[in-house]
């Protein structure tokens, strides 16, 4: 059954297991025991490699089914609290028991297709993105000063979001339309000539990791804005690493996936070619051809704290890095401080321009 919940258990006391960042150890609050995740990922079954073209040349990757050794040690796992049943949403693979508290796995959600090919663990921990949150909110001058005493955090949860990544080399033909200017004194005139220049750009990109979010539950912009991860540090998935957070299976597919994939590559390659295009007084791109060949798709799990505020009836959500710590969200602004701030602004600058005027005619000039 989908919703049966299996929970990672000490082998010692029989107490709920979790994940700590800071340890990299799955750790038991009762007795104190430490076990190395590395010890359940050796039992893991090698991930296949073999994939399937897509239109673009993705190979995108085919079943990925539990290992003996997993369905094993996933059986084991049971509440021993309250045997409780969890009722969750198609894509929560691990949450917690709304009873008890225990961490709970739903290992069926992660079958087949939507067994992730590795995990990136937490490092951060929630006292870590608490942190994060009060450094982000202290000294913003136009928030309402309400907001830091009343906004508390309403809830905070570790999440590990199902990831696309893509790998992939790509090649690119650019043209650029620049000038050139410089100017000299001919009798009474300033005289600017303008040499035009046809550059071109070309080569080819090798990227690896290229991050497309895989769920819907959360906002593309938000996920985007918390990165990069050191991708360095993915380690083959195991259930291991899941007691103590949420985790989310794909509800969008590598194919769904692949138009935003395509998108970043492109633009990543035009940005970089266009930095080299210097020494210009103008330069603007004329025609650009990326062809993306051939590559893979990996699902990855990537660590993120969500952290929800309300404030006045409306909730604020931020993101934070799991694995770095970088914190991202939108912070209420007060209009009335927002005016002052703006008038001073104004006023202070309209009081230097109206010190320099009157120095300017002082000196005969105005």
């Amino acid at each position: 059954m989908e919703n049966a919940a299996m929970n990672v258990t000490c082998p010692s006391c029989g107490a709920a297991l979790r994940f700590d960042g800071r340890e990299q150890k799955l750790t038991c609050a009762s007795c104190g025991t430490e076990f190395a995740p590395e010890a359940m990922r050796e039992a893991d079954e090698a991930i296949r490699q073999s994939r399937r073209e897509s239109e673009s040349n993705w190979n995108i990757g085919g079943n990925r089914a539990w290992s003996e050794a997993e369905r094993e040690q996933l059986n084991g796992y049971s509440c021993p609290s309250c045997g409780a049943t969890i009722v969750a949403d198609g894509t929560t693979a691990a949450t917690e028991c709304v009873y008890c508290g225990n961490s709970s796995i739903l290992p069926a959600r992660l079958q087949g297709d939507f067994r992730p090919d590795a995990i990136l663990p937490f490092v951060k921990t929630k006292e870590d993105a608490k942190a994060a949150y009060r450094q982000l909110i202290s000294g913003k001058r136009l928030l309402p000063k309400l907001f830091s005493r009343e906004g508390r955090i309403e809830k905070i949860t570790g999440v590990y979001v199902p990831f696309w990544m893509f790998d992939c080399q790509a090649d690119a033909d650019i043209a650029y339309r620049a000038t050139r200017s410089h100017a000299h004194t001919e009798g009474d005139y300033i005289v600017t000539e303008t040499d035009h220049y046809l550059v071109r750009r070309g080569g080819d990109v090798q990227f690896a990791g290229v991050p497309v979010d895989g769920s819907t539950k959360f906002a593309d912009d938000l996920m985007d804005s918390i990165e990069p991860f050191d991708h360095a540090k993915e380690v083959a998935f195991s259930a291991a690493y899941l007691p103590g957070y949420q985790a989310e299976r794909y509800d969008v597919n590598a194919e769904a996936a692949k138009p935003r994939a395509d998108e970043r590559i492109r633009q990543s390659v035009i940005d970089g070619f266009t930095g080299t295009v210097t020494g210009y007084s103008s330069v603007s791109m004329e025609s650009a051809s990326v062809r993306i060949g051939s590559g893979r798709v990996r699902n990855v799990m990537i660590p993120v704290w969500m952290l929800n505020t309300r404030w006045k009836d409306k909730t604020y959500t931020f993101a934070m890095n799991g694995q770095t710590g970088r914190i991202v969200g939108n912070l209420p602004v007060d209009g009335g401080l927002a005016l002052k701030w703006g008038l001073g602004v104004f006023g202070g600058a309209f009081v230097v321009l109206t010190a320099a005027a009157f120095a300017l005619i002082a000196m005969g000039v105005m």
